[in-house]
């Protein structure tokens, strides 16, 4: 498969999984699926402000969700699932230009960045359509993009909370948006006893101090029970009660989500890089090899099996295929 022909997978697959998820969570689109599982706010609009430079009106229309649903998000734990200066400045971008539309908005980004002059940005749509005889939306122009500004249609609805992929925001009417919902949300659905501190933290996306002092409150709650293994406190909690409160016969089910869209969003930053095009066959498997041992370790927690053994040379680019293909198979 040529690298053009990769490319192209990686972004159909992503964008219909991302419309998908988006579309059981109450943006205007029909959706082909009811998932099981409960998804992760802030990490899947991480990807999607990612793959979304691919599909404007997925963009606006991801946009016209957050004007209408900020509440349920939790900008704290969305710079906290950033992991380099290309996400921080998409999620700023983002929440600049969704403020704009609230009028007491709760989410605001970075306000102390300089303003760029128009001339001087580059296209955010990859397809290189730039905003003729319209205003540029200033929160991107800010960070170099040029991204037309455009008025939320209003069409988005709110998520329904009885779908299991939209249980994150369940707990957060319930207890919050913060650490708590975070942390209940990963004891119910990781099916696995006596959880670490750590291993809580690695999934609820808020500083280890937040989700020691998050478990410490509903342990002396009595919402969650509390032991010792050696020097570690370990924590549990009684699903069947959990799901009885709630009216549900099951629990929706675990995706390690942050480690997986982050993979999954450099590998799509990787291909989106047409320089690649150009390289020999040995290089760009060079190149693919580099990246790969950089994700392999995420998609590994993620539970996407990537190959113990790799062939050498510009045959590498076959194993990557293989990984990519596994990558994308994770998403259901």
């Amino acid at each position: 498969m040529q690298i053009s022909e990769l490319r192209n997978v990686v972004q159909t697959r992503l964008l219909e999984f991302v419309w998908d998820q988006w579309a059981q969570m109450g943006v205007l689109a029909m959706s082909r699926r009811r998932d099981e599982w409960a998804t992760d706010p802030e990490a899947l609009l991480l990807l999607t402000l990612e793959v979304g430079r691919y599909d404007a009106r997925l963009f606006e229309e991801v946009s016209d969700w957050m004007v209408r649903n900020e509440r349920l998000v939790s900008v704290r734990r969305l710079r906290n699932l950033c992991r380099d200066n290309t996400d921080e400045a998409l999620a700023d971008a983002f929440l600049t230009s969704v403020a704009r539309w609230r009028p007491r908005p709760r989410l605001v980004g970075d306000q102390t960045a300089s303003q760029l002059e128009p001339s001087r940005g580059e296209p955010f749509f990859h397809d290189g359509s730039v905003p003729i005889r319209r205003t540029p939306d200033a929160g991107f122009l800010k960070h170099g993009w040029l991204k037309p500004e455009v008025k939320p249609s209003g069409k988005s609805q709110a998520p329904d909370l009885l779908a299991p992929i939209n249980f994150a925001f369940r707990l957060r009417e319930i207890l919050g948006v913060g650490a708590r919902a975070e942390v209940v949300r990963v004891l119910l659905t990781l099916d696995s006893p006596r959880l670490s501190t750590q291993a809580v933290t690695e999934s609820a996306g808020f500083a280890k101090r937040n989700v020691q002092e998050a478990l410490t409150s509903l342990h002396a709650a009595g919402v969650v029970q509390g032991s010792t293994l050696g020097n570690q406190h370990r924590y549990d909690i009684d699903r069947d009660k959990w799901a009885q409160l709630l009216g549900l016969t099951r629990l929706p089910e675990y995706r390690d989500w942050p480690r997986l869209l982050h993979a999954l969003r450099r590998l799509v930053r990787w291909l989106s890089d047409e320089r690649l095009d150009e390289l020999s066959d040995y290089m760009l498997a060079s190149t693919a090899r580099t990246l790969a041992d950089n994700i392999a370790p995420e998609l590994s927690n993620a539970g996407v099996r990537t190959q113990a053994h790799s062939k050498p040379g510009a045959a590498y680019w076959n194993t990557f295929e293989e990984l990519t293909v596994a990558a994308l198979d994770a998403l259901g």
